[in-house]
């Protein structure tokens, strides 16, 4: 093919040529920098064992893995977080306290007196009808034997009573006896705390110099991260996820290490452009000593979704239990779904509650699973659009993301799990009218696991 000869263009040809030219090269550009997500699995793979590494001194006792929720991942415009085990040897709401021990004593002598003036009312009634009885029959002597014998009834009763005091005093001696150990066991509790505290902030301390040297030293191995995006280290609860948004769970937000940076100042470092000293002061260290609740209008939305998704609604898959989520600064939140489908209810037989069936066979069951991926992905999407214009405190930059594992169909070819991400930007555009709800659903990102 002839190459043109500019130098006999006119100006009109030039332009059109400088306008492709550019036009290709900024296609070029976009490719360039689209994700290699094979190559960004492994770089996080590497980068989690790093930290692994470092973080438990090589030690080989590292935390579970197995779980879906430990591993690093790449959000896009954010980042990449990586999760850090939470220590395990925290101590909450300890109460070095205990409340006063109840006073059992004055219980076990009132019931004691109450047995005792029993048998004085029964001796008293039956000496009292004897009397009578016997009144005009008695003879001298019976009346003197039955004196004596009143005379030792009443030795016996004086004999109980010293013998109840006794009792008295040898329980409100044990009684003493339990407070007194009890205040021991509490005094030893709170040297224990203590102790753990204090070895906890040394652990943290130097949690925080081992991802200090990780960001550091082997952020970069990350190499796809834009300039502008980030890495985040942070600790995570002991639990399926991340944060629970139900009553109580507030508290797994204590003591939850947080460390991030962005990839220019890593590259900076790395570059020699920054001391290490500077770079180290552009690390954001976050100890958790504050919590940030979910935002009402948030808190509304997981309600409503939790009440969707019930089985008696929903007309696809139903959630297993309730959404937890898990909120970042500068990325949003995100939104926990595990979806089943169907209850066994014998062997080889299956129910699905939002189709009202029953006694389906494994094959029928799995069918209808199969029929059902397509109608659950469009009408997530759909409500996350309508009721996602209830959302006012998300930033334009931020994002609204679910991330759902979806129900067990084996060979059904249908994802293991699926994601849609939505910005708040174009959540607030559509609730202002100034988009559709078609270009809404073309501004989300969805991303789905691979095919079970």
């Amino acid at each position: 093919m002839q190459k043109p000869n500019f130098k006999f263009l006119n100006k009109t040809k030039m332009k059109k040529y400088i306008v492709i030219i550019c036009f290709l090269v900024a296609s070029y550009s976009t490719k360039a920098q689209e994700v290699n997500s094979e190559k960004m699995e492994k770089d996080l793979k590497v980068a989690q064992t790093v930290l692994k590494s470092l973080v438990n001194n090589n030690q080989t006792n590292h935390w579970n893995s197995g779980k879906s929720n430990n591993e690093a991942r790449y959000v896009e415009g954010f980042g990449v977080i990586i999760p850090l085990p939470a220590n395990s040897s925290y101590v909450y709401n300890f109460s070095p306290e205990l409340p006063s021990m109840p006073d059992i004593s004055g219980v076990v002598i009132r019931s004691l007196e109450a047995v005792e003036n029993l048998e004085l009312f029964i001796d008293g009634d039956d000496d009292k009808r004897e009397e009578n009885a016997s009144k005009k029959a008695m003879s001298e002597a019976e009346r003197a034997e039955r004196v004596v014998e009143r005379a030792e009834r009443a030795v016996e009763r004086a004999e109980r009573a010293a013998e109840m005091e006794v009792r008295r005093a040898e329980i409100q001696a044990r009684q003493k006896e339990l407070e007194a150990r009890a205040q021991t066991i509490v005094g030893r509790a709170n040297f224990q705390v203590l102790r753990m505290d204090s070895l906890n902030e040394v652990n943290n301390e130097s949690k925080i110099e081992n991802i200090k040297s990780f960001l550091l030293e082997y952020g970069h191995l990350i190499s796809q991260l834009k300039d502008d995006e980030k890495i985040l280290v942070m600790e995570k609860a002991d639990r399926a996820r991340f944060y629970y948004g139900t009553n109580g769970m507030e508290d797994l937000k204590r003591g939850k290490l947080s460390a991030e940076i962005t990839m220019k100042d890593i590259r900076a470092f790395q570059n020699g452009k920054i001391s290490r000293e500077e770079a180290e002061s552009r690390i954001k260290i976050n100890k958790g000593d504050e919590i940030k609740p979910l935002a009402k209008d948030l808190v509304l939305m997981q309600s409503i979704f939790n009440r969707l998704y019930q089985s008696d609604l929903s007309e696809t898959y139903y959630l297993e239990s309730k959404m937890p989520y898990e909120q970042i600064d500068g990325l949003g939140v995100i939104f926990y779904m595990d979806v089943v489908s169907s209850i066994g209810t014998g062997k080889d037989l299956w129910k699905v509650p939002t189709q009202k069936k029953e006694n389906l066979s494994q094959a029928d069951r799995d069918a209808l699973i199969k029929d059902m991926y397509p109608k659950f992905e469009a009408g997530l999407k759909e409500n996350i659009l309508e009721y996602g214009q209830t959302v006012s405190s998300l930033a334009n930059d931020e994002q609204l993301i679910f991330k759902v594992s979806i129900t067990k169909c084996t060979d059904c070819g249908i994802p293991k799990t699926l994601e849609v991400q939505v910005s708040g930007k174009t959540l607030k555009a559509l609730k202002a009218g100034s988009i559709t709800e078609k270009d809404a659903l073309n501004q989300l990102t969805v991303k789905k696991g691979e095919l079970q």
